[in-house]
């Protein structure tokens, strides 16, 4: 007999034969199904088969945690589909498959999803908001939003487990040019020994924003080179007015030192180039900072 879809009376579902996952109805994974269970309904059917121990009754195969909850919220109905011809053999092996083969889902990749949801109401959504819509509390939204902060290499070690979400949470306070400083601490060694670093380099950072001493972290400030635009290239080529300054200024001795400045400067490398860069960096920097230290002081 092929499988059927049908809304179920609550009262004619009963329980597997054998549970292979225990309901635990005061995990917060419990507590959330339920309370968006509450808000929305169903989002996803339960999968049943004709009980074969209570007859006129259907028994869960999959589905057991939404089944509970529709229980305690005194649902009238579930969705669900109905598989015939199901032997007990069957169900646990169903079971065990469904349990084995489930996706976990990454807290990168909620953090993914949490800013697409944002990003659907930039200017009007608010955390409070965002936090009833997903029945997760404003904290942990912080805490997911903060791995965003990670460089990609932090985040794709978060994914594989080799950087714990403590340490990680910690490593997306740190700006990013110094993150991969401190990754390989982040992955070999413990959380009670990570911690206290990060926040002693943090603690340093927001005392430099105070007191306008950010420069001295950024010491080992690497530019990026990218050339400049050709309109600026043919303006300097046709008009000669930044050469004589930049030699001047640089002290080139030779025609070489000259050929290689002019590179630089091709390159935004050159020494006012990367100061006008550094500078930016900086702004950004301390922009990010002030505005993730007055979002914490919302949670």
């Amino acid at each position: 007999m092929p499988d059927e879809f049908r809304l179920i009376p609550l009262d004619e579902i009963v329980e597997p034969w054998i549970v292979l996952r225990v309901v635990n109805r005061s995990s917060v994974e419990y507590l959330e199904l339920r309370d968006s269970l509450a808000d929305k309904g169903f989002l996803n059917s339960i999968c049943v088969r004709p009980s074969p121990r209570k007859p006129g009754k259907v028994e869960v195969v999959d589905g057991l945690y939404r089944h509970t909850a529709a229980c305690e919220l005194r649902l009238p109905a579930v969705p669900a589909i109905v598989k015939h011809n199901l032997t007990d053999e069957d169900v646990l092996a169903a079971q065990i498959q469904a349990n084995a083969l489930r996706p976990e889902t990454t807290p990168v990749e909620y953090a993914r999803q949490i800013r697409k949801i944002m990003a659907a109401k930039p200017e009007t959504m608010t955390l409070a908001e965002l936090s009833a819509r997903i029945h997760k509390n404003p904290e942990w939204i912080g805490q997911q939003l903060s791995l965003l902060e990670l460089v990609k290499d932090a985040q794709k070690a978060v994914e594989r487990g080799e950087i714990s979400l403590a340490a990680a949470y910690a490593l997306a306070r740190v700006p990013r040019i110094r993150q991969r400083q401190f990754m390989e601490l982040a992955k070999t060694t413990s959380t009670k020994e990570f911690l206290p670093l990060v926040n002693g380099f943090v603690k340093k950072f927001r005392e430099g924003i105070v007191r306008g001493r950010l420069d001295d972290l950024y010491k080992d400030f690497e530019p990026v080179p990218h050339l400049r635009h050709l309109k600026e290239v043919l303006a300097e080529y046709r008009n000669h007015q930044a050469g004589g300054l930049l030699v001047s200024a640089a002290g080139c001795k030779t025609p070489v030192d000259a050929w290689y400045l002019a590179l630089q400067w091709v390159l935004h490398l050159d020494e006012p180039s990367v100061n006008e860069q550094r500078e930016r960096v900086l702004q950004r920097q301390r922009k990010a900072i002030l505005e993730r230290e007055e979002e914490e002081s919302l949670l």
